[in-house]
């Protein structure tokens, strides 16, 4: 018997899933990621009902050493904040998988550091087989194809 989470049920209770596992094709999980609206089962979306309605989810990428580069060169790291402190570069920027898309996994599972805080778990590193980009995203927002 087929479940609404993707999942299989034998007859003697046990559930049988598609892991996520390295190398393995993954796609956005619809049900957690976009609202009724969008053909979801969220209330609320999960960043702004623009990404909802285009079929958007946030998922972050390394800065290369190139846009580091840029960055230093750039006004913005000219002066110094608010609390008189000296600007850093950017560690990380935002990356915007599509629904529909079929993404690579490169690591199942990883604890990332995105920016100067501490690190956060639970995440899967993907790559984007339409631009190249490898992403990083919550592993609960991801399905096995």
């Amino acid at each position: 018997m087929l479940l609404g989470n993707g999942s299989q049920q034998l007859d003697k209770g046990k559930r049988v899933t598609k892991k996520i596992a390295k190398a393995s094709l993954v796609k956005l999980n619809d049900n957690v990621c976009f609202t009724t609206a969008a053909g979801g089962a969220r209330l609320l979306p999960l960043s702004n009902y623009h990404y909802d309605a285009q079929g958007l989810v946030r998922s972050w990428r390394m800065v290369t050493p190139e846009e580091t580069v840029a960055w230093y060169e750039s006004d913005a790291s000219k002066g110094m904040t608010d609390n008189g402190e000296s600007k850093l570069p950017p560690r990380a920027c935002q990356f915007l998988l599509v629904r529909g898309w079929v993404y690579q996994v490169l690591r199942a599972r990883c604890r990332i550091q995105l920016g100067y805080g501490n690190p956060i778990g639970k995440m899967a590193m993907l790559l984007c087989m339409h631009t190249g980009t490898e992403t990083y995203v919550k592993r609960e927002l991801i399905e096995a194809v």
